[in-house]
């Protein structure tokens, strides 16, 4: 029985992003143009009008390598949900593989690990990160099972696998390669007795697997000017609030935050009744995630949101470490706290995947009406003081990316300083790498000015909308409480939706590809 209920959540987590292709949202249909971009770029006139590759060493492909045997007979909406769930049931496997170790028999609380699949990061789209960080727990399981001397043929494996990770993301390789120097210095310090020389030479042995990625690290570092823009920031109090809350916060509340809470609960309490015990190989691990958790800044080499990456990993790996005893397994008390615990998981994380899938189904079919080839500026209601206070479509924030695979348009902020994606030369002037939309204020105060050339190439502070009606062709109002734009004379509303409003811009395009 425990082993079909595991069998069947995995089951269930894979094909979650299937049914509901567009259901993981925000940072996740850029992602998903990208891709689009890079396989149809030589089939399509108008994307090759809009869009170039740039070819350089890139540490977060993911999701691209992923593509290649899928992308001349699936569509975009099919492969990227069968990476989605793939990226899931990675997560929610290596938890269940690295708790079965030394544990016997499974049992059902090997289920745990997936309630924290529905973590901060999933929220935000980023599945290059989860993806990786599934296979570097997947890693830090064989690396568990290899003995005391590493044999060739496995360093080897190992080998193949740190440099898959570093291409997949880059943070997944550095966890990894923290996550397996902490065992090998523990194992160092376990072992000192065999003399200096025995344990150097083991440990230096089993870190030749890091030496061809950490070399291209350094090339990525010092010879091609890093990954981002190298602002470092640590956090306020709201950040590392928001962190504390993140290992379940793709849940809608209240079962996110219930979730979280009875979940450390049930732990506490097993450990603290001396029901369950930690396994012993896997404490070094818990003692490293917690520092890391406590010391990650919110932003460090250009990568934002940093410290509500790893919460959810460190639970997954503390749920794994726990044993609870033989004779509490079967208790019908715990299981019934499990299902409970893990079926409202899948039912809360289920249902928030249909609704940002049916919100972005409205939003695409309504990019359907525009004409092909063109730019699209996306814009939104919201109070642009106030950074923290994030308006009802945060979640649909790239949305207008759909644009791309649904028309071939051009669409700025399409992360392209972080892909090998760039903008094609006559639109050099509108790209931008990331960044928010532009506010009501922002599109009234700018729409004559002239527009200015970048500083330099994928510059985030490019004010790409200066004369907006002069160089895009249609734009998408993300509204907040219904609103609409009023009194711009260059704006003839197309349709609209409940988070939106598709509206043509009648200015004569500079650049436009719609032919009018």
């Amino acid at each position: 029985m425990p082993s079909l209920a595991v069998f069947g959540c995995g089951a269930l987590v894979f094909v979650l992003p299937l049914i509901f292709p567009l259901g993981i949202a925000r940072d996740f249909p850029n992602h998903l143009a990208r891709v689009f971009i890079q396989y149809r770029l030589d089939q399509d006139p108008l994307l090759a009008a809009n869009y170039v590759l740039e070819w350089r060493l890139i540490p977060h492909l993911a999701m691209d390598l992923f593509a290649v045997p899928f992308a001349g007979w699936l569509s975009p909406y099919l492969i990227g949900g069968l990476f989605n769930g793939l990226t899931l049931l990675l997560l929610f496997s290596a938890g269940v593989a690295l708790q079965r170790r030394h544990a016997g028999a499974i049992s059902l609380w090997a289920l745990l690990p997936l309630v924290f699949v529905f973590n901060e990061a999933l929220r935000w789209g980023f599945m290059n990160f989860l993806f990786s960080v599934g296979l570097a727990l997947w890693v830090v399981h064989f690396w568990l099972g290899g003995g005391p001397v590493l044999r060739w043929q496995r360093l080897v494996f190992l080998a193949a696998a740190q440099l898959a990770l570093f291409f997949a993301h880059l943070l997944g390789f550095l966890l990894c390669g923290y996550l397996i120097l902490v065992l090998e210095l523990h194992r160092a310090w376990r072992e000192r007795r065999q003399g200096l020389a025995q344990c150097l030479s083991v440990f230096f042995r089993h870190m030749t697997p890091f030496i061809a990625p950490l070399l291209l690290f350094a090339y990525l570092l010092l010879l091609q000017g890093g990954v981002g823009d190298g602002e470092t920031s640590y956090g306020n109090v709201g950040t590392k609030a928001a962190a504390f809350w993140s290992p379940t916060s793709a849940l809608a509340i209240p079962a996110g935050p219930l979730i979280l809470l009875a979940s450390l609960l049930l732990v506490y309490s097993l450990l603290r009744r001396r029901l369950a015990v930690i396994d012993g190989q896997l404490k070094p691990l818990l003692w490293a995630m917690l520092v890391l958790v406590v010391a990650m800044p919110n932003k460090n080499l250009g990568i934002w949101g940093l410290d509500f990456r790893f919460p959810a990993v460190a639970l997954i790996l503390l749920v794994a470490a726990v044993r609870p005893s033989s004779s509490l397994g079967g208790t019908a008390l715990l299981n019934a706290v499990l299902a409970a615990l893990v079926g409202t998981a899948l039912l809360a994380g289920g249902l928030a995947m249909a609704g940002k899938d049916r919100e972005l189904q409205a939003i695409r079919q309504a990019l359907q009406q525009a004409e092909p080839g063109g730019a699209l500026l996306v814009a939104g209601g919201y109070d642009p003081v106030c950074r923290g206070c994030y308006p009802a479509w945060a979640d649909y924030l790239h949305s207008g990316s759909l644009a791309v695979i649904e028309r071939s348009m051009f669409v700025p902020m399409l992360f392209t300083v972080t892909s090998p994606v760039a903008a094609a030369p006559a639109r050099a002037n509108l790209d931008v790498p990331y960044g928010w939309p532009p506010s009501e204020e922002v599109l009234r105060d700018d729409r004559h000015r002239s527009l200015g050339e970048p500083l330099r190439q994928h510059d985030p502070d490019h004010r790409y909308w200066h004369g907006w009606p002069k160089h895009f062709d249609y734009l998408l109002w993300l509204r907040q409480n219904g609103t609409e734009l009023h009194g711009l004379e260059e704006l003839e509303k197309v349709t609209e939706g409940r988070l939106f409003v598709l509206y043509r811009i009648t200015a004569p395009a500079a650049t436009g590809g719609s032919g009018r």
